[in-house]
């Protein structure tokens, strides 16, 4: 008589390795995740910084993108010259843009130079010309290494790289 099929103990062997398997798996594709979460929001940052970089070009105004490392956050403003009874002033406008980073990706070491602007926060400038007061930011998780975003003060370019 042929045996067709499997015997109850090769199905529990079979199964036994790949609970092994998804166990050994699991911890991997978890840290793949924050890996992934981690790149995303430098290159979230760094789109907003090229973005409003490119909005000062075009617009002729200043744009200050403010980093506040205690709420995890990236905030933009404009900043528009107004002409009042023969003086120059600056004025923020009342519309402000913000991104929060996701939770557990903190900014760290944040070298950036002081703002024509005074702010009470690490700013980075751009200028109508092109330009900035440069700076840059690292962004890392406490179980990964981090991406580092620098701003070029002459040419205001922003790039990312592995920290």
């Amino acid at each position: 008589m042929k045996n067709r099929g499997f015997t109850l103990i090769e199905l529990v062997i079979v199964l036994i390795l790949l609970s092994l398997s998804v166990a050994l798996v699991t911890p991997s594709l978890s840290r793949f995740s924050k890996r992934v979460e981690l790149k995303t929001a430098a290159q979230k940052t760094s789109g907003i910084l090229r973005y409003f970089r490119s909005e000062s070009i075009q617009k002729g105004i200043v744009h200050q993108v403010l980093f506040d490392s205690e709420s995890r956050e990236v905030r933009v403003r404009a900043l528009e010259k107004e002409e009042k009874e023969g003086k120059k002033k600056e004025e923020t406008s009342s519309t402000e843009k913000r991104y929060i980073l996701p939770r557990g990706i903190q900014m760290k070491e944040l070298k950036i130079p002081s703002p024509e602007t005074p702010s009470d926060l690490p700013a980075i400038e751009f200028y109508p010309n092109g330009g900035s007061n440069g700076g840059s930011v690292l962004l890392d998780t406490a179980d990964q290494k981090g991406f580092r975003i620098k701003v070029h003060f002459l040419t205001g370019m922003v790039e990312v790289e592995e920290a």
